[in-house]
């Protein structure tokens, strides 16, 4: 899906929006509090998105005024959203104290921090959390977003969208955790998974979890013996679902294969963030990143892991294969925290 909001000129919002079959006409409702849902097919042809092939006909266009909402001048709070997938493309939030910056905080992990999304999402007019259970080029039209207040949160590919997300204005920051840390929660949350897996896999943000969940079949997570033989047992595919997530998201292309190079591009692309720092020491990331963004939005917050992880990130750290299996992360995060230590000090950064 592509879309992007021309403008709001107070008596009329103008945009377009294109689906995934280019063939289709996209239907969108507005919703404004206290009113009853409007729901209105495109109704403007775009011949110039037309004559680049991006759709068949060029009805993608919309435009909204006073024929759809007769008041929409004095309207203040209203979000445009496309009709199948409920995704918001557009909100206007004259009243609310919203922060007007635009933040990208890139994590890497199995389960988001769902308290903390929302905590944050109330800070900003359009929020994107997990923004990568979107296909690429949505989140090439989300980064490209026409509003000045703007939370995307995930693991989007640096490779693909970072320069963009520079080139819009966007405070990026990255927040980095202990590999064996990360694959201890994702083999924790895979259990879960299984246990639920035909309601947890309806939900997109588990969905890239299905080729994996056999991993946990039989597996005693408190055994190195039961550990190590079901990395032993892993096929290619999910080796590589598996290998240095942190590495592939900062320093791959979405299509291409973690390799060592990729540490060195992850760490030459992680300079280019405007805050660095690591879960260890995520109070003073938080103080920092509040600066930033000249509100206190993390200020206070905390954040949370899975029962039993860093017992058994003790366990995994023990077991070779599973060092050779993110050997890059490890890598990655030994360069990286030497770095966040080296900046902040003993001491830290206070309030």
């Amino acid at each position: 899906m592509y879309f992007a909001i021309d403008s709001d000129q107070g008596h009329t919002i103008s945009g377009w929006l294109i689906l995934d079959n280019p063939a289709d006409v996209p239907q969108f409702v507005i919703r404004i509090p206290g009113k009853a849902p409007i729901t209105f097919n495109a109704n403007v042809i775009r011949p110039d998105l037309r004559d680049h092939g991006l759709h068949s006909t060029g009805l993608v266009g919309f435009q909204i005024d006073g024929q759809l909402i007769p008041d929409l001048t004095h309207v203040s709070e209203l979000t445009l959203a496309e009709v199948e997938s409920d995704l918001p493309i557009f909100r206007r939030n004259a009243n609310a104290r919203s922060v007007q910056k635009r933040l990208l905080l890139m994590e890497v992990g199995a389960i988001p921090q769902v308290k903390l999304m929302r905590r944050v999402i109330d800070m900003f007019d359009l929020a994107y959390p997990v923004v990568d259970r979107f296909p690429l080029e949505t989140v090439s039209s989300i980064i490209g977003s026409f509003t000045s207040s703007l939370f995307v949160s995930g693991q989007p590919s640096w490779q693909r969208h970072g320069s963009l997300a520079r080139e819009k204005g966007f405070v990026t920051a990255a927040l980095l955790r202990d590999p064996f840390e990360e694959l201890a929660e994702r083999l924790i949350a895979l259990v879960h998974m299984k246990k639920w897996s035909e309601k947890a896999l309806g939900n997109s943000v588990f969905k890239r979890h299905a080729t994996l969940l056999n991993i946990v079949d039989g597996l005693d997570l408190g055994s190195e013996k039961s550990l190590l033989g079901g990395f032993r047992k892993l096929s290619a595919e999910q080796y590589n679902l598996l290998r240095s997530p942190m590495t592939r998201a900062f320093g791959c292309s979405p299509e291409e294969e973690v390799q060592r190079r990729s540490v060195s591009i992850a760490l030459d692309n992680l300079a280019q963030f405007d805050l660095v720092g690591t879960r260890e020491r995520f109070g003073e990331f938080s103080i920092l990143l509040d600066a930033l963004l000249g509100a206190p939005i993390f200020e206070g917050a905390e954040l949370q892991t899975l029962p039993g992880a860093p017992e058994l990130a003790l366990i995994l750290a023990n077991i070779g294969l599973v060092a050779d299996l993110i050997d890059e992360d490890i890598a990655l995060y030994s360069f990286a925290a030497e770095a966040v230590q080296s900046g902040l000090g003993e001491r830290g950064v206070h309030a």
